[in-house]
């Protein structure tokens, strides 16, 4: 009989402490609860904050950065024009035609260029060319030109390109079609840039160079 008292006190003794055990901790979190406390247990819930983790790992890797500068402007200056070379014809056909009575002075002094550039992607890049000549004394000729630009290592130090320009050329009171084409021309550097028209025809000269920068 005592054994049976003693036995029965004791699991009386240690359901009592649970149920106070219990009773404390769900005033605990009722009084986190109320201070706007979020207590996370990851004890608990293991499984949970590796899926989490996991989550955010895979959403790391799987959003693409776009390391592509898609805006470029670059300053050329080019030597021996279709205006210079027009206007060179012009002076000898007037010494000539005029028996050397008359004479055209020609500039010879190359034209100057502005680029704007916009790439869809490491190939193409399209954009506007902006170019200025003054092949005869008093006399200037303002082209303005939409270009098609092929690179060929965009990303890397050096980028060999080929390029496509044709637009309209405005000579004083007329406007003439105009082109250029660059078979091979080099960019040397990344953001900041060194940029030469090495075989080439057109407004912007046989051989031009310049620098630019990508944004």
């Amino acid at each position: 009989m005592f054994k049976r008292c003693f036995s029965a006190t004791i699991f009386l003794l240690f359901f009592v402490s649970q149920a106070s055990a219990w009773e404390m901790e769900a005033y605990v979190e009722n009084a986190q609860a109320r201070e706007g406390i979020q207590v996370t247990d990851s004890t608990r819930h293991p499984s949970i904050n590796q899926e989490n983790q996991t989550d955010r790992s895979m959403a790391q890797l799987s959003t693409p950065k776009d390391t592509l500068k898609h805006h470029s402007i670059s300053f050329t200056y080019g030597i021996i024009t279709i205006t210079d070379i027009a206007a060179a014809y012009a002076s000898v056909g007037t010494a000539i035609f005029s028996l050397g009575s008359a004479e055209l002075q020609e500039s010879m002094l190359g034209a100057f260029s502005i680029d704007y550039g916009y790439k869809f992607n490491e190939v193409v890049e399209s954009g506007i060319v902006f170019n200025y000549a003054h092949p005869i004394e008093n006399f200037s000729a303002f082209t303005f030109m939409p270009k098609l630009k092929l690179n060929f290592n965009n990303s890397g130090f050096v980028n060999p390109f080929l390029e496509l320009d044709a637009g309209i050329c405005i000579l004083g009171k007329d406007v003439t079609p105009m082109f250029h084409a660059t078979f091979l021309g080099l960019e040397i550097g990344r953001e900041f840039n060194i940029i030469l028209h090495l075989l080439s025809f057109g407004q912007r000269g046989v051989v031009s160079a310049g620098f630019g920068v990508r944004i």
